[in-house]
């Protein structure tokens, strides 16, 4: 029906497209519309795309394992969980095995390994894809060894500590759960 606009062209915020600021209170021309969707997706789409594994180790008292970048990396004194880069070929179990035993000297199986939830982050130069495992059993002692610093805290404490953006969404969901 002609004058008739669907909820989805209604938006509640303003925003600035293609350096064009737009108050998006009003109803937008479908024309409009079809455009700012195509950016958007040529956006999504001409952006790599980084896999990047991360684990909430969880201690017997419901503590939480972070670590803290080290000087001289990207995003140095920030928290994260540990974890990293997903080889090609690799899957994210094998992935944090792998930076397990190698950040922290610990070892575990993929059947230790529970899926929780995941980060969908746009940075500048990418865009990082970030599942979170909860593991609880591991064999070893966990201990820094590529220089960063580590501790265990409360999953209410995480956000005491400054973390990349992509990592804080995930702290809600470990609060939830523990």
């Amino acid at each position: 029906m002609a004058g008739h606009l669907r909820m989805a062209d209604w938006v509640l915020d303003a925003c600035t497209i293609d350096a064009i600021k737009v108050d998006l209170h009003q109803p937008r021309h479908p024309e409009v519309l079809a455009a700012e969707r195509r950016a958007s997706k040529d956006a999504l789409t001409t952006m790599s795309l980084l896999l990047v594994a991360a684990c909430a180790l969880v201690d017997a008292d419901n503590r939480i394992l972070i670590a803290q970048r080290p000087p001289g990396k990207p995003m140095a004194g920030l928290w994260e969980f540990p974890g990293g880069k997903v080889n090609p070929g690799e899957t994210p179990e094998a992935a944090l095995i792998r930076e397990l035993r190698e950040e922290l000297g610990i070892d575990t199986s993929a059947a230790c390994l529970a899926p929780l939830t995941f980060a969908s982050h746009a940075y500048e130069t990418f865009h990082l894809l970030m599942p979170l495992y909860v593991c609880r059993r591991w064999q070893g002692i966990a201990r820094p060894l590529e220089g960063q610093n580590v501790k265990w805290v409360r999953a209410k404490e995480l956000r005491d500590h400054p973390m990349p953006p992509a990592d804080v969404p995930l702290i809600a969901s470990l609060i939830e759960l523990l």
